[in-house]
């Protein structure tokens, strides 16, 4: 809903003031400005972390869906607050009333995701231990809203990259803060499991503050709110895994370590994913994320005027895109995997919008990045999408390979569906 609504607030400021700059006064312009700085901060970070998570996602095979349902709204919000103080200032600086209203019904939904996202967390983590949950709500909120590696910066936490592990002391106290399942899949050989922080307060009582403190989660997005709320418990060296144990298992892929940061579980079988075409997955995200950025900047800095008609067929590519890729989302399920290899407990999957094409989410991608590039008037973005529409096609190629040896039914299924479109 957000998305969808975020188009509309930029098409009605081109339509009711083609982004003109013209009339608007000094207090206006400082506002805007304050309110833009935050913004790009905020989408620098969140993108960059969004797509090395789905980069690295992978590399737990059949395990991610474990994984992905706990970190993907809480990577995602962060972005979703850099878009909305984006459009902020993108109303405060041409003054649309137009796009003022549609900003604050934004806002709106805005602010009951976050209470929803705050309520399923509380619910789905109420602990049973008589501590209570070691993070507060307010944490989490700030947590969710500016991500956690801001907050924990700012708190005094040090973060630490996962190759430095052995530059901390054996007495270093590990606090793991995933889920029990998560800690019984993997975990370092010396670490203490506090799901989500909870019973960790009663336990810090009888640890000695000067002794450091290493809070992991599986990618870096749980533990900062623990390691915020244990320097404020006393400690003097907290630190926080960067990327946490999912970066660590890449590292430690094929070696074998002891001690206390050895993780119980360091070899991987690289066959058990099947062939994943890793570069081409790396190279469309790369690309899309360039196209995200290049687009806007190319048309402040050349002044492009989008014509009206050409603006209107942006905005419904990017809506029409992005509704096939959210049914295509929503029709895997939990078959979702950015690489091509299935899991090994997925199951094929041929309803909904996969009963008429088999690539639906690639086509969806691909439209909505042509209507955006359309909709900023962005030549140098062609050359990007188009190749990274042809990394779709290959990668769409390779893929069906994987799938005709995983399922015996998909030769079938490809007989009565289109690649990308209906009968095509």
């Amino acid at each position: 809903m957000f998305y969808f609504g975020a188009v509309p607030v930029i098409a009605a400021t081109a339509l009711d003031t083609g982004f003109s700059l013209e009339n608007i006064s000094t207090p206006r312009a400082v506002a805007a400005i304050v309110t833009a700085i935050p913004a790009v901060f905020l989408l620098s970070v969140s993108l960059f972390g969004l797509i090395s998570y789905f980069v690295f996602l992978p590399s737990i095979s059949h395990d991610s869906h474990l994984f992905a349902r706990v970190h993907g709204t809480q990577i995602l919000h962060p972005l979703t607050s850099a878009v909305l103080l984006g459009l902020g200032a993108l109303c405060l600086s041409t003054g649309s009333g137009w796009a003022w209203s549609l900003w604050t019904g934004l806002l709106v939904v805005y602010l009951v995701q976050t209470a929803l996202l705050v309520r399923r967390v509380s619910r789905e983590n109420s602990p049973d231990e008589s501590s209570g949950l070691a993070t507060g709500t307010g944490q989490f909120v700030l947590n969710l809203i500016l991500g956690a590696e801001v907050i924990t910066f700012a708190a005094g936490a040090r973060p630490l990259a996962p190759w430095k592990l052995d530059t901390l002391p054996d007495d270093t106290w590990i606090v793991d803060v995933r889920t029990k399942s998560e800690f019984y899949w993997n975990r370092l050989t010396g670490s203490e499991n506090f799901p989500w922080g909870a019973g960790m307060i009663e336990a810090a009582k009888d640890k000695p503050k000067n002794k450091p403190v290493l809070v992991v989660c599986f990618s870096g997005h749980r533990s900062p709110a623990v390691a915020v709320m244990l320097k404020k418990l006393g400690f003097e060296t907290v630190y926080n895994l960067n990327w946490g144990l999912l970066y660590l298992i890449l590292l430690e892929r094929g070696r074998k370590r002891e001690g206390l940061f050895a993780l119980t579980r360091p070899h991987r079988d690289p066959n058990r994913r099947g062939r994943d075409f890793k570069g081409i997955s790396v190279g469309y995200i790369a690309l899309e994320g360039i196209i995200l950025v290049l687009a806007p900047i190319e048309h402040f800095v050349r002044l492009v005027q989008v014509p009206l008609v050409q603006l209107i067929v942006g905005a419904i590519l990017v809506v029409t895109g992005l509704g096939m890729a959210l049914l295509s989302y929503r029709a895997l399920g939990r078959n979702f995997r950015i690489y091509a290899a299935p899991r090994r407990s997925g199951t094929l999957v041929q309803s909904g919008i996969y009963a008429w094409v088999r690539h639906p989410m690639y086509t969806g991608v691909i439209i909505m990045f042509a209507g955006y590039w359309l909709f900023w008037g962005s030549l140098l973005s062609i050359p990007l999408w188009l190749a990274f529409s042809i990394l779709y096609v290959v990668k769409a190629a390779k893929e069906e390979q994987v799938l005709i040896e995983r399922f015996p039914e998909y030769e079938e299924y490809r007989k009565h569906t289109g690649r990308f479109l209906p009968f095509l």
